[in-house]
């Protein structure tokens, strides 16, 4: 029997209400059902308060070690404004050598694009840090009514 693959879930969005825990509740099901996964969930929100950036958090050591132990990281994240969330920037930013040499994927959802444009920023952040990304990626345009339906 071989050990299963450390991956963290990361969650790229803190808003109040953010359709991210659905997205993400989604990925996790489809990650599970494959039976080749050990999942840990990073969520900013769990890592940050609004008073304080997570480099001035109690809890960035807490978040680099939940990074440093996964083998790989499937990044879920929304497109604001044609990009990223500024969540997501700073819990990238709070680590280095965490990141180094894992593969990293992508779920994007949100704008007319489906998240694609977030997507392709953040391979290019992740690009200094990562040997690789797969580039391979969901689209969750066609999927969302479906997701929400199931999991709202």
């Amino acid at each position: 029997m071989t050990d299963q693959v450390k991956l963290g879930l990361i969650y790229g969005s803190v808003r109040p209400g953010r359709f991210c825990d659905t997205v993400a509740r989604w990925t996790a099901d489809q990650i599970m059902k494959t039976g080749n996964f050990e999942l840990e969930v990073i969520d900013p929100v769990a890592h940050a308060t609004r008073k304080k950036s997570l480099a001035e958090s109690s809890s960035l050591h807490s978040l680099q070690q939940q990074l440093d132990v996964a083998d790989a990281f499937v990044v879920v994240t929304p497109e604001y404004n044609h990009g990223y969330p500024a969540a997501l920037k700073e819990l990238i930013d709070s680590a280095g050598r965490e990141w180094h040499a894992k593969p990293v994927a992508f779920v994007s959802y949100g704008g007319v694009s489906g998240g694609l444009r977030a997507v392709e920023q953040l391979r290019q952040v992740f690009a200094n840090d990562v040997d690789f990304d797969v580039y391979e990626r969901v689209e969750t345009e066609d999927e969302v009514h479906r997701i929400v339906c199931d999991h709202a």
